[in-house]
Formats: C-alpha cells, structure tokens, sequence
C-alpha cells in the first residue's frame, strides 16, 4: 500500500516538473510616454516580485552612468544611458513595470535619437531583445535557485531526521543487548547464590541442631557467635538474590519497552524514507526548473 502511494506521489510530481518552469515570453510593442509613441519591447518575467524587479530594473539602466532614473508610477525613464553592448552611444530608455498573475511586464524602448527608436529586425532591435531577456533570465534564475535552496534545505532536514531516527534504534538495540547481558549476569549471580544459600542453610540448621544439645559455657558460646555470622551471611545472600532478581525485573521491562519503541521508531523511519524520497523528486524538479531557465 506504502508503495502504490509513493509511486502515486512520484507520477504526481512527475506531471508537475514539467509545468514547474514558464518561458520568458517577448513581443513587439508599442507604449506611449507623454505625447510620444514609443516603439518597444514588452518580456514577461514568472514568479518574480515587482517590486524586485523594479529596484533591480533601475540598478541594470544606472550602471556605468551618473544619470538617475525617474520613476513616475509605472514608468522608469532614463535619459543617457550607457548600453555599450547595443551602441556607443548614450540612449534613452523608456521603461514601464507591471504586474499581471504570477508575472511581472517589462517594457522597454531605446531612443536613439531625437525620436529615433530602434526598428523591428534592426541589429540595435535584436541587440535590446538580447540585453532585456538577460535581465529577466538573471531574475528568474535567482527565483528558481532560491525555490531549490529551500526545497534542498527540506531535504537536508528530512536527511537529519531519518539519520537521528537511525541513531535511537541503534541506541535502543544496544541498550537491549546490555540488558540481556545483565539478565545473563545477575541469572548466574542469582543460581550462585541460591548454591551458597543452601549451604549457608544447612551450616545454620546444624549449628541450630548442636546449640540444642550443648550445656551452657564458653563452648556454646562459640557456637551461638557461628550461627549468628551464618544468619548475617543468610541476610546478604537472601538481598543479593533480591538486588539481582529486580536488575533482572528491570532488564525485561526495559526490553519489552525498547521492543516497542523499536517497532514504532522502524515505522516513523519507513514513512520519513517515503517523505525523503518525495522530497528528492522536488529537489530534482526545482534543480530541472533551474536548469532549463539556465538554458532560455
């Protein structure tokens, strides 16, 4: 039955690695800034926060100008921008941000000059194409390898459980075999003393047979101080029979326990198997999902 439900589980995720990751979808576009037609490009970004994007968008268009951007609403605009990969030239770029579901819109056109905006198909175009689909890979690539750090996290959790789990049997066990050592133990203490106890016994019961006989003296005397030892060692002998017998009580008891907690610990483990192996499938999905965003 465990099994049937882990292949279950297994087929499920299966099913969804392959829906786990969404492609960074570009399309041309036009948006207009103030009175200005801007021609441009619009990518959609998955699974990212916006607001991330934005503050991370302006950092990437600031970078190697002293110009600053300005953010009014949704529109970023910055006006000598330095794309060394696109022209030699500064640019201005019109930028707007929107969020949509699980997606955040990126717009971007590239002023040229004056009014003068890249064309579709022209290598400037492409160039731009190339520049935002970076931006927005480096964006869900650092999504995707934080999803994978969590779900390794999980795992490497559930790995620590199982191997702690695996540590208490081997702990229960060992405690088992040194109480059956001590059964072992004090059940020979125990049949050795009771052969010592028979003697002491018999030693009293003579004793207790020749004080009868015995006229009053100094001789007597020796004998009452005999009996008196052999009763004393009857006491030791009859406690250390006692000590022994609850050492062994407790030894059994402890067994007994150690059995149950064994049989229960062996179910927690095969159900926290179960558990990691699932969690291995996420690992493998979100390292899959990371690697074909790598692959955009």
């Amino acid at each position: 039955m465990r099994t049937r439900v882990f292949l279950s589980l297994i087929i499920i995720l299966s099913m969804v690695t392959a829906q786990a990751q969404k492609p960074l979808k570009i399309t041309d576009d036009s948006v207009k800034f103030g009175n200005t037609l801007c021609p441009g490009i619009w990518i959609d970004i998955p699974e990212v926060n916006i607001e991330i994007i934005r503050a991370a968008w302006i950092k990437t268009i600031e970078k190697g100008t002293k110009s600053k951007a300005i953010v009014t609403g949704q529109e970023i605009t910055l006006f000598g921008a330095l794309l060394k990969d696109i022209t030699e030239a500064p640019v201005n770029i019109f930028s707007s941000i929107e969020g949509r579901d699980s997606v955040v819109r990126l717009f971007t056109a590239l002023e040229l000059k004056r009014d003068e905006f890249t064309l579709i198909n022209s290598s400037e175009h492409e160039q731009l194409k190339i520049y935002v689909k970076q931006f927005a890979k480096d964006r869900y690539i650092k999504v995707a390898e934080d999803q994978l750090s969590a779900e390794e996290s999980k795992l490497k959790n559930l790995t620590k459980e199982l191997s702690s789990m695996r540590k208490v049997k081997e702990k229960l066990e060992k405690e088992i075999q040194s109480a059956n050592t001590t059964i072992s133990e004090e059940n020979y203490k125990v049949s050795s003393t009771k052969k010592e106890l028979a003697e002491t016994e018999a030693s009293l019961d003579d004793k207790s047979s020749e004080l009868s006989t015995m006229p009053e003296g100094e001789a007597k005397k020796a004998v009452q101080s005999e009996v008196r030892d052999l009763q004393k060692q009857k006491k030791e002998q009859l406690k250390s029979i006692s000590n022994s017998e609850i050492k062994i009580s407790r030894s059994k008891t402890l067994i007994q326990d150690n059995d149950t907690k064994i049989t229960q610990n062996l179910k927690d483990q095969e159900d926290l198997v179960i558990k990691t192996n699932l969690q291995e499938a996420e690992v493998k999905k979100y390292t899959d999902k990371l690697n074909t965003i790598k692959s955009y």
